[in-house]
């Protein structure tokens, strides 16, 4: 049932055309953020990097700790993200329309907001 409604949705051209292209483009807006190292992606699979080095990209100290951090101001904001180490990964649904994108902005940038004020003394200068 899940293929045949898939196809008849049309959801499959929908990633290639439409949902992954804007998932990547909303992703590269964060990579001037002081914490981010790398944004990437890959259709509709999504990772931000955190590091405490932007320039040389060194991770933190107690890999995975910046990234516990981070993924709770997320769950706070009501936005699922998962941390895998210090990388938060992300994976919307093939649904997911302009509104979604544009809420999922506004989440990150927060999240990452708050999380750079957590660790702030830990970056490099």
């Amino acid at each position: 049932k899940n293929l045949e409604i898939m196809e008849r949705e049309r959801l499959v051209p929908r990633v290639n055309e439409f949902t992954g292209p804007r998932l990547a483009s909303m992703l590269a807006k964060f990579k001037d953020h002081p914490l981010v190292g790398e944004v990437r992606s890959v259709g509709l699979l999504g990772a931000i990097e955190l590091v405490a080095d932007k320039k040389t990209r060194r991770r933190f100290a107690d890999l995975g700790r910046v990234g516990l951090i981070c993924r709770d101001h997320f769950f706070r904001e009501g936005f699922i993200m998962r941390a895998v180490f210090d990388t938060m990964v992300m994976a919307p649904p093939l649904i997911w329309t302009q509104t979604q994108f544009d809420e999922a902005d506004e989440v990150i940038g927060r999240a990452l907001d708050l999380t750079l004020n957590d660790v702030s003394r830990e970056l490099a200068a």
